[in-house]
């Protein structure tokens, strides 16, 4: 893992500021959390293209707007959860799409990533006028762009992370210069590439693909349930192969390990939220039957187990008291 070049903290005590500016982005708590870890890697800043990566331990809220004369893509990379845009809940890869003066709202998810990358509109439609790739300004529904394939997530990431090595090893000196507009074209033109549909896959949307998402918005309406595969086949009237294939070639995680780890997130929230006044009735009301299968589950995610996260909320909500 890479060093950011700056760490932001932002607590919800009186003795300190409950938001941070991050270039053009204003970041403030979620009501649900006392205090978040930002961690910034600026991965290229020149101006014509600035791309960065931002990275959350905690529920944080950014505001801010798009440069006027630039177009903004910003790749959410919340394994679980709805972030939200402008009020639009997001589907897992789906990208946020943001032109000249457009406000954003942007409330993310805890142990999330968000990439942007910020390009001036010249530069936009020169990419797009000398290569053969989507426009996803006019493409884009509701300030989003869904990806319907979860390897072209991986694939535009990759791209990000190889033309960041590239000026990264060239000398410090050199790494601002007008010779780098080369790399940025190239790192603009490989994320638009990988998200262009090829041939017929343009055409018509795969069941699968239809039944995942369909699946996905069942899944969040109705967590509380006792969902497994059996259930949702039925549900969405399908076979468990078109569902399961569907919704890991879209989401890039299987139906049951979704519900998994979204239940584990809603926990995670619950506890510090102080909602149920013990571990076990937490776990109970989002359907963890299995308490040891539940803890464990929960300190492989989060490096903790239940209980210190309980412990170490109740210690920071004194300290904040005092």
């Amino acid at each position: 893992m890479s060093i950011p070049n700056e760490v932001f903290r932002v607590t919800s005590t009186p003795a300190d500021k409950s938001h941070r500016t991050i270039g053009r982005w204003e970041m403030s708590l979620v009501p649900s959390e006392r205090e978040a870890s930002i961690r910034q890697h600026k991965l290229i800043n020149s101006p014509k293209l600035q791309c960065s990566r931002l990275e959350f331990d905690s529920a944080v809220t950014i505001i801010s707007s798009v440069p006027h004369g630039y177009v903004t893509f910003a790749i959410s990379q919340a394994s679980v959860g709805r972030p939200t845009i402008n009020n639009h809940e997001l589907r897992p890869n789906e990208i946020i799409v943001l032109t000249s003066d457009e406000p954003v709202h942007y409330t993310c998810e805890p142990n999330e990533t968000l990439f942007t990358l910020t390009t001036t509109l010249e530069h936009y439609k020169q990419c797009l006028e000398n290569n053969s790739t989507i426009d996803m300004l006019a493409n884009r529904k509701e300030y989003r762009f869904q990806v319907p394939n979860f390897k072209l997530i991986q694939s535009a990431i990759q791209a990000i992370n190889a033309c960041v090595n590239d000026v990264n090893n060239q000398p410090l000196e050199q790494r601002d210069r007008p010779d780098t507009s080369s790399i940025e074209s190239v790192l603009l033109i490989s994320l638009l590439r990988v998200l262009t549909p090829a041939g017929r896959s343009s055409l018509k949307i795969p069941t699968r693909r239809k039944v995942a998402m369909a699946a996905i918005e069942y899944i969040h309406d109705n967590l509380k349930k006792a969902l497994c595969m059996k259930a949702l086949v039925k549900q969405l009237e399908t076979t468990t192969r078109t569902l399961h294939h569907g919704f890991v070639e879209t989401f890039g995680i299987s139906p049951i390990a979704y519900i998994r780890n979204l239940r584990l997130a809603n926990v995670r929230r619950d506890l510090i939220r102080n909602t149920w006044p013990t571990v076990t009735e937490t776990a109970m009301f989002w359907n963890f039957q299995h308490l040891s299968r539940f803890s464990k589950a929960y300190q492989d995610a989060y490096g903790v187990t239940p209980s210190e996260t309980t412990r170490r909320n109740a210690a920071k909500l004194a300290a904040s008291n005092c």
